[in-house]
């Protein structure tokens, strides 16, 4: 997301903001202050995330709307979801170098603003989908919502189990992928839930390591900042380690075939010896390194499982 510092007229991508009198002095609020509200990048990977496993759940001809009207519920409710979360953050965000840019702290939009415009997208994008797709995901997607503002996101600041705890709403994804496109769960959901669960902890281990100072300024209680580096980093090659197997079980459930295995094992190994380089030598050149390679990580997973389907 790119925005100019706290005072800065200039918004988001570089845009002019001009300031109107509504009672407080608060600028006004264009699209593109509501859609970095909505986190795009994060966004965008949790749209990919849940169509990618509906495509791999989906066992008839895709029903092009029905994954359509996935995609856009998705967005919507995720969208509003995240908004909300940048409400509840807002003075968390305004202590933290990498965060005090965002739409609330810098002032380029009112935290009431944010509120509203977060909790009508989030309610609005469960009523779509339980309408157009399935009561079953828009569940799905209502836990995800839900686990991520008032599990995770109070957490933060309280326990150093908040990463695991927050590995839960991401590993929702498969599931409202999966009920989306077979109206029941089944055991590869269930896999896919263990996959995500097990990836999203090394990631959150990483960026808190790389940014532990600013995390501590604002009195986060991430592992790596209430113990010794070395142990998450332990812990991110222990997760990685574990990823190894639990994404073999694809191919033993027939939902692959022998490609995807073969895949799986290179991407595997490779991050395995990424991860043990970094904890053995933990450089910011490794840290970047290693973010890079859990980004690229499971979107390659999941087109090749994608790829390798049965028939």
């Amino acid at each position: 997301m790119i925005c100019g510092p706290p005072g800065n007229p200039r918004g988001f991508g570089g845009a002019a903001i001009k300031v109107s009198k509504l009672g407080d002095d608060l600028p006004d609020q264009t699209l593109s202050t509501y859609l970095e509200l909505t986190k795009p990048r994060a966004l965008a990977m949790i749209v990919f995330t849940t169509c990618m496993t509906f495509l791999i759940a989906a066992t008839d001809a895709i029903v092009g709307w029905r994954l359509a009207h996935t995609a856009i519920g998705v967005a919507v409710a995720a969208g509003g979801a995240l908004a909300l979360n940048q409400h509840m953050e807002a003075g968390l965000d305004s202590q933290m170098r990498r965060t005090r840019d965002r739409p609330i702290p810098s002032g380029r939009i009112s935290r009431r603003a944010a509120f509203v415009f977060g909790m009508v997208a989030m309610l609005g994008g469960y009523a779509y989908l339980w309408i157009l797709v399935n009561p079953g995901c828009s569940v799905a997607t209502m836990l995800c919502g839900v686990s991520y503002l008032y599990m995770y996101t109070p957490m933060k600041r309280r326990t150093s189990f908040s990463s695991f705890v927050g590995a839960i709403p991401g590993a929702m994804l498969p599931i409202m992928g999966w009920v989306a496109a077979r109206d029941r769960l089944e055991i590869g959901a269930w896999i896919l839930f263990a996959i995500l669960f097990l990836w999203q902890i090394p990631h959150a281990l990483v960026i808190s390591i790389r940014h532990k100072d600013d995390y501590e300024s604002a009195g986060m209680r991430q592992l790596p900042i209430i113990s010794h580096h070395l142990t998450s980093r332990r812990q991110l090659a222990l997760n990685v380690i574990l990823l190894i197997p639990i994404t073999m079980l694809p191919a033993f459930v027939n939902m692959t075939e022998l490609f995807y295995p073969v895949i799986a094992l290179i991407l595997g190994f490779g991050l395995m010896v990424l991860a043990v380089r970094y904890m053995l030598q933990p450089t910011e050149t490794a840290a970047k390194r290693m973010f890079i390679s859990l980004s690229a990580y499971l979107p390659l997973l999941l087109l090749a499982m994608y790829l390798d389907k049965p028939g």
